[in-house]
């Protein structure tokens, strides 16, 4: 029985472990982060650390009364931030002017946002530093701080998802940061492009303009959409529609993406869900007159929203935010003025052939997207996912491929009418 016994407390350090490794994992250590944005003479550099391990590191209480923090310690703050945190270009070291400080959220979980401007010496290369910071690490030897790249201007790098370009630990102090070359006007065309694959990519915004298109080529009679427009008034139609969506999400894009107005991200993607739906009802039965340019307008406030939480402003200065929400618009017109050349000309081209074909493919268009928007909404609000759906994959939704299909139809109707006119 003796002998067992140091097997068994063997047995029970092992399952001790264990647990500890498992609470590890279940209440992971809270992290630091750095937010790096270029700029022609060097780097900003935002930093987020947890008050409850700066503390520590600092040698004084400041997570229990995080609104009293920098009025008691701001200026020892800031001497402790310049001591451990740096930049240098080979053997060259940057300037590290003061920190901007400021506590943000509340006890337990506050943090201390400290935001340095970092210039390079003369001569060096603001783009291949190597930053070095131990702000923590140097006391807690299991903190780490993440360090991403969220912003190169002139790099073509805005507006995207932030990029992480190392960990800083105890045992390793430095990241070596390497930006591409820096290139005339390669934010503005980044953004260009950015706003153009949003909407190219973005099917429920597609979903939604198409449903505004559909009955462009005509006009609601006796509660029905049974007069069709003549060419040029369908088109002016169609001009008034579009610019009543853009001036809609040119608004709400610009308040959301400045942090004016903002919004929770799940309420706004349910609101352009319920948005394709309204929009499928009045394709398949007009809901009111003039509705279509209505809910452009009204629609394309949401729509913006959507839009700016792909455009953030953070990291930018204010001249280059306003490039920003240029370019992006911008790119989100093109990708519109090209749906629109893709996709009328064959909708006109099979009202005026063949209205009662198009009548039924208006009504079976609208249904599906209602049906679709329905679907979506169910997901957003977490009742269920299309992706479980059986043929509801990412690629079938894509679509890419419905101009085609509207193209064979339109020019199936205009040939066999030109084969087979209708006589009286």
């Amino acid at each position: 029985m003796g002998s067992s016994r140091p097997h068994i407390l063997v047995l029970l350090g092992w399952l001790l472990a264990g647990l500890w490794a498992a609470m590890a994992q279940a209440h992971p250590m809270p992290e630091s982060r750095m937010w790096l944005d270029t700029t022609p003479t060097g780097l900003v550099a935002t930093l987020d650390m947890p008050l409850d391990r700066l503390e520590i590191a600092y040698g004084q209480p400041l997570a229990a009364s995080p609104g009293t923090v920098l009025q008691q310690h701001g200026d020892g703050l800031r001497r402790y931030l310049l001591q451990h945190v740096g930049a240098r270009s080979g053997n060259q070291g940057w300037q590290v002017l003061a920190p901007r400080l400021q506590v943000v959220g509340s006890a337990p979980s506050a943090e201390l946002q400290a935001r340095f401007e970092l210039r390079a010496p003369p001569g060096a290369d603001p783009r291949t530093p190597t930053l070095w910071l131990d702000a923590i690490t140097h006391e807690i030897h299991t903190h780490r701080v993440l360090v991403f790249l969220r912003n190169d201007w002139a790099g073509g790098r805005a507006g995207e998802a932030p990029l992480l370009l190392g960990a800083i630990r105890n045992e390793r102090t430095t990241v070596a940061v390497m930006l591409p070359e820096a290139r005339a006007g390669a934010g503005f065309t980044g953004l260009l492009k950015a706003g153009a694959m949003h909407i190219a990519e973005g099917t429920d915004h597609l979903l939604f303009l198409l449903m505004l298109v559909i009955v462009a080529p005509l006009a609601a009679c006796a509660g029905g959409w049974d007069a069709v427009r003549p060419m040029r008034p369908a088109i002016r139609r169609l001009a008034v529609v579009v610019t009543a969506f853009t001036v809609g999400h040119s608004v709400t894009l610009a308040l959301g993406s400045t942090g004016v107005l903002v919004l929770p991200s799940q309420p706004v993607e349910v609101a352009v869900a319920v948005s394709i739906a309204f929009a499928a009802a009045h394709a398949f039965r007009p809901l009111f007159a003039a509705g279509e340019v209505v809910m452009a307008l009204g629609f394309g406030l949401i729509h913006g929203f959507a839009f700016s939480a792909s455009l953030s402003g953070g990291g930018l200065t204010v001249w280059q935010h306003a490039q920003a929400l240029l370019a992006f618009n911008l790119g989100i017109e093109a990708m519109q003025l090209v749906l629109l050349a893709t996709v009328l000309p064959a909708l006109l081209l099979l009202s005026l052939t063949s209205a009662a074909l198009y009548a039924g493919l208006r009504r079976v268009a609208a249904a599906a997207a209602f049906a679709l928007a329905a679907l979506w909404v169910a997901e957003r609000l977490g009742i269920g996912s299309i992706g479980t759906l059986p043929g509801f994959d990412g690629e079938a939704l894509r679509l890419a491929w419905w101009p085609g299909l509207l193209w064979l139809v339109a020019l199936g109707s205009y040939a066999r009418g030109r084969l087979w006119p209708v006589t009286a």
